[in-house]
């Protein structure tokens, strides 16, 4: 669904033409897992970076996973050169597991010599809420090769990594029969956002029409009436002291009865000083206007 999505936009609401794909978009085709055999029920999220390890930028993956009896979490890193490791730890509660503890793999493959790499983890003081797989505060995940740390997630940061891996994407799937929520931070430094979906029938159109709408932080800031014809499209959204591109995909939602999710992907946007509202400007400083190669895939699943 990823690529037909980012190739296929012919509507924008506002009337504007559709924007070409920017670099985010075509590379995360690749570089972010698709839905394939995910299963409505677990919930599942996935942080992907770009980080240079054993000499080479590679792909790392932390991917955080809740049923109904456990946790997971993993490390996955892959490379252009075909070298590839993979570190996988179950939070089983019934089973003895180590809240903070290292692994070492191998990173192998690509007809290159192997290179260790460690992954550690503390989750003693660990706290999951609402459902949601990722510890919302009080741990870490570090990646370190050669001796140095290359990427830390989390907000219990024992040592900084020596060269920051750069956020790339991240993909999280959500769940309900009109509504889905959704938590998100469109930059390192930035505050965490409310986003909220309703997808709802009959929405004063008749002829069963259905709308949607796209709230952040409880305003809304995308409304979409006749959505059986306009299950794809994109749009500008501006608030706070951010500006994001939101592209949406229901068709599975109106056409698959339920057995494939939705997708949106939230793609922030830098403000130049020509565009950015009064005060957001740090200091008169001219700020190009860009994407910020990050992007937020939102899979929304409906219940019945």
């Amino acid at each position: 669904m990823l690529d037909h999505l980012v190739s296929s936009y012919t509507h924008r609401s506002g009337g504007d033409q559709p924007a070409a794909p920017s670099p985010c978009d075509l590379a995360s085709v690749d570089d972010v897992p698709g839905n394939g055999g995910h299963k409505p029920g677990k919930a599942v999220t996935a942080s992907v970076y770009r980080a240079k390890i054993a000499g080479h930028s590679r792909v790392v993956t932390v991917s955080w996973s809740r049923d109904l009896l456990s946790h997971a979490f993993s490390v996955a890193i892959s490379g252009a050169d075909g070298a590839s490791a993979e570190c996988r730890v179950e939070l089983r509660p019934w089973q003895f597991w180590r809240r903070a503890g290292s692994r070492r793999v191998e990173l192998v493959g690509g007809g290159s010599a192997s290179a260790a790499v460690r992954v550690l983890w503390d989750l003693r003081r660990a706290r999951f809420c609402g459902g949601v797989p990722e510890p919302r505060c009080g741990y870490f995940v570090a990646l370190e090769a050669a001796g140095e740390v290359v990427l830390v997630q989390g907000d219990m940061r024992r040592r900084r990594a020596e060269a920051e891996a750069v956020p790339v994407a991240r993909r999280e799937h959500v769940f309900g029969r009109r509504r889905f929520a959704a938590k998100a931070r469109f930059d390192e430094q930035g505050d965490v956002h409310d986003i909220a979906i309703e997808c709802g029938g009959e929405g004063g159109g008749g002829d069963g029409d259905v709308e949607m709408t796209i709230a952040i932080d409880g305003e809304e800031a995308v409304q979409v009436k006749h959505l059986q014809w306009k299950f794809r499209g994109n749009q500008s959204l501006t608030f706070s002291r951010a500006k994001v591109e939101v592209f949406w995909d229901v068709h599975d939602w109106l056409f698959s009865a339920g057995t494939r999710p939705a997708l949106f992907i939230f793609r922030p946007i830098v403000l130049s000083s020509a565009s950015a509202p009064a005060g957001m400007l740090d200091g008169g400083a001219v700020v190009p206007a860009a994407t910020t190669g990050f992007c937020l895939y939102l899979y929304a699943w409906k219940l019945d």
